[in-house]
């Protein structure tokens, strides 16, 4: 018999629980007289629900009843499905904190430990809640630039600010390799020494809010004599033409930095960007100039313009799509941390149609007129 000469690869499968199997050990803070749900289906009824377009608690109760079978063979449902208001009233106790470490434990599991280059940081107000007597209605957000992943997030309370309520978020987050980036209001000491300690990098923009910075920068860059790195972009579309022109330099007094507070601070970066932008027939001229920070020594301009550019990803595919999507703007629960919850599973359940998906909107029509691809997504992402 002759011996087989291919060679041999053994592939070992890869090991992952199922979402709803790690959303069952979510601490539950319910009283255990008259409970009779489990936190992990409560959580998975909303979670399943948005990714299939539903817009409130209500609208996912009423999919889980038009799919009752499909969930009965997934879940125990010796008591049904739950009202919307004994939904709301589990994640009032519940901990988001806890529902996010059990989500992104999930996502390590399913693509391993991934170093994202790029993130950015921001915050959102949902606008239909005017008085809160308790709970969160703003919410700092941590999005991946290249995965779209929302990493963590972090509520605000009444009686702070994003400035004070930041490093909570960024300290207990691993941020090594990635670039963090933010507008000017985070541009603060407190908000880079956080980042600094959690092994990232920053590039933050400077405006009037810093005018002791801006005193020092502004006369770097007329200085005809200061050394600098200058890269020209040009960006040419139907609705726009911008040149954008990004200059670098480590070339200033670090000494008057260090003085202000700013003791990391690697390179400072000029954005110059000008053209003329086309609305429904109308040309508004563009001109502005901005100035920014970075920790990182080799930035080079080309990559601080990808930077600069990937950090709106935030505010459009993250908050402008749930605001569309999911109508967040709307949401009135406002009772402990329900709102902070929801508003984390919209995040998740976008990253969740992103993954197969370009338009979300696309999406949720094809899972209309087609459920199976609905169900297929939920299978090949293993939440259930």
């Amino acid at each position: 018999m002759k011996k087989c000469t291919a060679k041999v690869i053994l592939k070992t499968p890869a090991i992952c629980e199922p979402l709803v199997t790690v959303l069952e050990r979510v601490p539950d803070k319910r009283s255990d007289q008259g409970k009779r749900f489990s936190l992990g289906l409560i959580l998975c009824i909303v979670l399943l629900g948005y990714i299939k377009g539903k817009k409130s608690v209500e609208g996912c109760v009423n999919f889980a009843l038009a799919r009752s079978k499909w969930f009965g063979k997934v879940f125990d449902l010796e008591f049904g499905i739950p009202h919307a208001t004994t939904i709301c009233r589990a994640l009032e106790v519940t901990v988001s904190r806890d529902v996010i470490r059990a989500v992104n434990y999930f996502v390590h599991l399913l693509d391993g430990i991934v170093i994202e280059k790029g993130a950015s940081i921001d915050g959102k107000t949902v606008k239909a809640i005017s008085e809160l007597k308790k709970g969160c209605k703003h919410f700092i957000s941590l999005f991946s630039h290249s995965t779209c992943h929302i990493l963590d997030q972090e509520g605000v309370e009444s009686k702070e600010n994003e400035i004070t309520a930041s490093p909570r978020l960024l300290e207990r987050n691993s941020l090594i390799g990635t670039m963090i980036t933010a507008d000017a209001m985070f541009t603060q000491t407190r908000v880079t020494k956080a980042i600094r300690e959690s092994g990232g990098d920053y590039l933050l923009i400077v405006k009037d809010n810093h005018p002791d910075l801006q005193e020092i920068l502004i006369p770097t860059f007329t200085d005809p004599l200061t050394k600098t790195k200058t890269v020209v972009f040009r960006e040419k579309r139907k609705t726009r033409r911008i040149t954008t022109t990004i200059t670098l330099t480590s070339d200033l007094d670090l000494a008057d930095l260090h003085n202000h507070g700013w003791t990391d601070i690697a390179l400072v970066g000029k954005l110059e960007r000008k053209g003329k932008r086309f609305n429904k027939g109308n040309l508004t001229p563009i001109s502005e100039t901005v100035f920014f920070i970075t920790s990182r020594k080799d930035l080079t301009p080309r990559q601080a313009h990808a930077f600069l550019r990937n950090h709106w990803h935030i505010e459009n595919k993250l908050h402008w799509q749930k605001d569309v999507t999911w109508s967040e703007d709307r949401s009135r629960a406002r009772i402990g941390n329900t709102q902070s919850i929801l508003s984390y599973l919209r995040s998740f359940a976008l990253e969740c149609i992103k993954r197969k998906y370009k338009s979300v909107t696309t999406a949720i029509e094809t899972f209309t007129e087609q459920p199976n691809q609905y169900f297929q997504l939920l299978n090949t992402l293993q939440i259930v």
